[in-house]
Order: structure tokens, then sequence, then C-alpha cells
């Protein structure tokens, strides 16, 4: 069985702590766990229309997918676990898809980021890999370095939080010399830094 859950979240160390109890509450019968920023988000909504079935918007969402054989029992697992994490203070919202039409949904959204970027104007984009907790601080610090220049792109993450993989992405309306000069070798540098690896699709 398919059992797919979707949480909101305040900050990017409360996406980690949630991962950890995933980890530690659904173990064998976790096989995905995924990761997108508030700006995906709208973005998305804007372009796609693919919206979070929750009131507010949330700075992050994270969504937990696990496969087992045994679907009484992989729900009552997975119940459990949203019910802890629920009572922490790491969730603004969060819900367990009642059917397979409602998890295609949530989907969606974590697929569509790619198609809204695109849809949206220029994309430069970087596949991060990085250590849990500095996946994030590359998409703050491209954020700063661009406003800081003035440049008309807002830069946001998405990715596989189970394998420490990172989208960078930077969201403009053109594809800009000045603007790739912000990002590189900045991008590289920061990455290697942090003793991450990268490679780079640019312009796609």
């Amino acid at each position: 069985s398919v059992q797919t859950a979707l949480l909101a979240l305040k900050d990017f160390e409360s996406v980690l702590e949630a991962q950890s109890m995933a980890k530690q509450n659904l173990n064998e019968i976790l096989s995905g766990i995924e990761f997108w920023d508030r700006d995906a988000q709208l973005l998305t909504e804007s372009q796609l229309g693919c919206k979070p079935p929750f009131s507010n918007t949330s700075p992050f969402y994270l969504l937990i997918e696990t496969h087992g054989s045994d679907s009484t029992h992989d729900r009552e697992k997975l119940m459990t676990f949203i019910d802890k994490v629920m009572e922490s203070s790491l969730v603004e919202d969060g819900l367990i898809c009642e059917s397979e039409t409602q998890a295609q949904d949530i989907w969606k959204i974590r697929e569509g980021i790619g198609l809204a970027l695109v849809s949206k104007g220029a994309v430069y984009k970087y596949d991060v890999s990085l250590p849990h907790q500095q996946m994030y601080r590359l998409v703050e610090e491209s954020n700063q370095r661009l406003a800081a220049h003035g440049a008309p792109a807002i830069a946001l993450g998405f990715g596989h939080l189970g394998d420490g993989n990172l989208h960078l992405n930077i969201s403009t309306p053109k594809y800009d010399e000045k603007i790739q000069e912000i990002l590189e070798p900045f991008v590289y540098e920061w990455t290697a830094g942090q003793g991450g690896s990268i490679s780079a699709e640019h312009g796609i």
C-alpha cells in the first residue's frame, strides 16, 4: 500500500526535526520525503493553480510517502507519526491523504514546481548535494546576494530531503549575464565550502 501525508512547517529547522521523527517512527515503510519552500508553493499556485488543502500558506512543506505490504498497519503507523508531530510545535498544519486522487493532487504541487518556473520566465537551475543543516542556507544566501545587487530575481528551494539533494532554482523575467555573475562562481564555491557537490543546468 502507498500512503501520503503533507505537513506545513514554520522553518527549515522544523523540517529537519520532522524528517528525523519520520525516520524514527516510519523506518522500514518510509519511501520518500520531499520538501519545498513558500516561494516555490506560491509560484506553483499562481502559475498552475496547485494549492495545498490548508487555510494558510506556510514557510515550508514536507511531503511524506510510505510503501508497505499491509495497508491497515501502514496507515496506523503513519497516523501515529502524524499525531506525534502535530502535538509538537514543529507543524502548523498537516493531513493524511484520504484517496489516491488527493495524493495525486499533493504530488502535482511538488512535481509542478519546475513547470511553474519555466512558465514564469527564465530559470537558473543548480542541483546541489549538501549536509542537511546547510541545505536551505544556500537559498537564503543566494537571495541575500540577489537583493544586494538589486537583481530582479528570487531564489527558491525544493528537493529530496532523504538524500540531501537541493534544487536551487533562480526565477527571473529573462536571462541576464549580470544575474549569472551574481550566482557564479558563488554557488559553486559556497557548496564546496560546505563539503557539498553540485551539477549545474544553465537556462533550462
